[in-house]
């Protein structure tokens, strides 16, 4: 399996075939571009690859219980100008969620401390590995990259200002080799 930590995969992927019953295959690559619809699709290969299995509170989980946060960000190739900041912590810690508002003032008291406890116990806390994956704004005929790292390393490289935040450099800045999957 594919599953070991700072490490870069690589998949080419060619478009998203949905098969009907009377033999017409239907193109949906939208599908894959589109955020509401690719999460699902890509949780499902990241499992495929890597043997980890489907859980509840978190995206995924191994033999040993350990559980997996999957999150996105947009591939530096396919979105050159896209911010290298970009979104892992629990979508409650965002805008008018349940605890975007509290997050928000926090930070803007200058407060990051109580920001980052916030963002821990609401979903940090709750996961052991991370795994990233170029989906945001995929695009078909792309390659596929993920990386997984350990949770106490991904908050050692939060950003400094805003604890929700983490930089996709870093992140790719992480891997220690490559593989690539045909």
């Amino acid at each position: 399996m594919y599953n070991k930590t700072h490490t870069l995969y690589e998949i080419g992927l060619k478009r998203l075939v949905l098969q009907v019953s009377n033999g017409t295959d239907l193109v949906m690559d939208k599908a894959l571009a589109n955020g509401r619809a690719n999460y699902v699709i890509f949780e499902e290969l990241i499992r495929h690859f890597t043997g980890l299995l489907e859980t509840t509170g978190s995206d995924h989980r191994d033999s040993d219980g350990k559980t997996y946060e999957q999150k996105s960000y947009p591939d530096a190739d396919l979105h050159p100008n896209s911010p290298d900041l970009f979104r892992i912590s629990s979508s409650s810690t965002f805008a008018a969620n349940n605890h975007g508002p509290k997050v928000k003032a926090f930070l803007e008291n200058g407060d990051y401390d109580s920001a980052l406890e916030l963002c821990k116990t609401t979903g940090y806390n709750k996961n052991d590995f991370y795994i990233f994956t170029n989906t945001g704004g995929f695009k078909p005929e792309s390659t596929l990259r993920y990386i997984i790292l350990p949770k106490d390393e991904v908050l050692d490289h939060l950003d400094s200002e805003d604890p929700r935040l983490i930089s996709r450099s870093t992140v790719l800045g992480l891997a220690k080799s490559k593989v690539v999957i045909s």
